[in-house]
């Protein structure tokens, strides 16, 4: 645990005072992305902020004398190590998804991260995620060495789709019988008076996690210029970050490959169409094939998609062909997005980002016969990787967008 002893500096005095200076608010910004990457690099703020490299020297140079940053020796001027100094304030994360939540917690002054995961039935979580999020809140803070009066900014990630400009809820998964409509953010209000809450669909947080602080991130600190991160677990959905942000659409509609059709006479989905690629690959799909095909004959039946994947990974065969077949299908979705998009890289995460060493190969076998060649017969070529954050991926993005959010009052 960190000492708080020597701690000079509240975080939220130096993110949340109001003040219309352009000087202030590039102070801001910069403030922001060091606590985003809490050792990073002259060029590296210049390029998460827009900020001229002249305009982040001298911002770094203020900051410094007053205490806010440490500048560490050697690496030239631009690749000095800069890091927050005496400054005290917690950034947190949550992903709300249909059968649990995870929350992420972290001081501003250091990468470490603290999380906690919470599972409930899906008819119960409407009734439950907001007392359970707080309460994991203020118990991940208390781990952290402060409490949750130094939370600086909340990130919300939710099953649901989120205009981006009014931050609202537009649509809910017509499976989840969860009061969702409207703004979530209020039920928070009464728990965190003040805090800055920033709100959208946990697909693209999740998107935005894996870019900022997993294999989107790049070799020396350069994120990809282009990501599209597949979340594949009970339901399937994705993330598009394009030059570090996150696409959403009009609607707040865009990334749902789950309901890209597949078979247009296929079985009818949980949204009303017809074939969409959930019917085939979604988690409660992969697991019924694999109770099928044992119908009569085994009575050791996976009863989830980790149990499911932990045996395919023992080598039982049925589990092996089923997500063989998944990934597959996965491969044939992402050629059509990829002829449409051409990302730089695919990132596979979600509960199915488990087995990405079994979905991968069959995934780009089918990418190479779909897809156009041009961005596969490339010195570079478009990649499809497993997550490097695994399932804390939503949390993480959530904590990450948020504290990056230029907010200066509690919204």
């Amino acid at each position: 645990m960190a000492s708080t002893s020597r701690t000079n500096h509240d975080a939220r005095d130096l993110l949340w005072t109001p003040s219309d200076s352009l000087k202030d608010a590039n102070r801001r910004r910069i403030i922001r992305a060091v606590m985003l990457d809490p050792s990073s690099t002259q060029v590296n703020i210049a390029r998460i902020t827009g900020l001229s490299q002249a305009t982040v020297s001298t911002v770094v140079s203020e900051l410094q004398e007053e205490k806010i940053f440490r500048v560490d020796s050697g690496g030239g001027e631009r690749g000095k190590r800069i890091r927050l100094g005496a400054v005290r304030g917690l950034a947190v994360g949550i992903e709300v998804n249909h059968t649990g939540l995870t929350v992420a917690a972290r001081r501003v002054d250091t990468p470490r991260v603290e999380s906690d995961t919470v599972d409930f039935s899906a008819d119960q979580g409407g009734r439950i995620w907001v007392s359970e999020s707080v309460r994991l809140i203020k118990e991940l803070a208390r781990k952290t060495g402060l409490d949750e009066d130094h939370i600086v900014s909340i990130g919300l990630g939710v099953p649901a789709a989120v205009d981006p400009r009014t931050a609202l809820v537009t649509q809910v998964a017509s499976s989840l019988e969860w009061n969702l409509g409207g703004d979530p953010r209020e039920r928070f209000h009464e728990h965190f008076p003040g805090v800055p809450i920033i709100i959208d669909n946990e697909a693209n947080l999740a998107a935005y996690g894996e870019y900022a602080f997993g294999v989107g991130k790049g070799d020396a600190g350069k994120n990809v210029e282009t990501m599209l991160f597949v979340k594949a677990s009970t339901g399937i959905g994705s993330g598009l970050i394009i030059g570090g942000l996150i696409y959403r659409g009009r609607h707040g509609l865009a990334g749902e490959l789950g309901h890209l059709t597949m078979d247009p006479t296929g079985t009818v989905c949980r949204c009303g169409n017809r074939g969409c690629l959930e019917t085939l690959v979604g988690g409660a799909r992969l697991v019924e094939q694999v109770r099928q095909a044992y119908s009569g004959y085994r009575i050791d039946l996976p009863t989830g998609l980790e149990s499911m994947i932990e045996k395919a990974k023992g080598g039982d065969q049925v589990c092996g062909r089923v997500l063989h077949d998944a990934g597959r299908n996965i491969g044939l979705a992402l050629a059509r997005v990829c002829n449409l998009l051409n990302p730089e890289i695919i990132v596979l995460g979600g509960e199915l980002g488990r087995a990405s060493e079994l979905l991968i190969e069959p995934a780009e076998q089918s990418l190479r016969l779909y897809a156009l060649r041009g961005m596969l017969d490339h010195p570079d070529p478009t990649r499809i990787m497993g997550s490097q954050l695994g399932l804390l991926a939503g949390a993480q993005g959530a904590l990450g967008f948020a504290l990056k959010a230029d907010v200066t009052v509690g919204v």
